[in-house]
């Protein structure tokens, strides 16, 4: 083969790097203090370590040679209420709908959710949705 290769990113940490600022750019007071990891606490119950936390998993993983990467995300918000645990995860899967064109990211699908319910381990309220993104994988010079 001739020419550069094409290298994957890592999906996840693109889409955190992109939402992180946009939600804390946002004015709804259920985002106020919102953090954004890929992981939560690493005590004996397993929880965010502060409320509100949004966390950003990679469910699935498909790569169409050379150019394109889908990822199914899970997002999980742990927040105060249900409501507002279901009300942020929706504004953060309305971002990230909106964001073709940004740093790599083609599109993004919704797939399921928002879905309020109480966590089983912590008994926090939290919602969940998840969303398939496309990214174009970018050649190594």
């Amino acid at each position: 083969m001739t020419g550069p290769l094409p290298v994957p990113v890592d999906v996840v940490e693109l889409v955190l790097g992109v939402l992180r600022p946009l939600l804390a750019a946002c004015p709804e007071p259920v985002l106020a203090g919102l953090k954004v990891s890929t992981e939560t606490g690493h005590g004996p119950q397993g929880g965010p370590p502060s409320l509100p936390w949004l966390r950003l998993t990679e469910e699935g993983h498909t790569w169409r040679w050379p150019a394109v990467q889908r990822v199914v995300l899970r997002l999980t918000c742990w927040h105060r209420t249900d409501h507002d645990a279901k009300a942020a995860v929706g504004l953060a899967l309305a971002l990230l709908c909106t964001l073709r064109g940004t740093r790599g990211l083609l599109d993004a699908e919704p797939i399921a959710g928002p879905i309020a319910a109480p966590d089983p381990h912590t008994r926090k309220p939290l919602a969940t949705a998840t969303v398939a993104v496309h990214v174009r994988t970018p050649a190594r010079p």
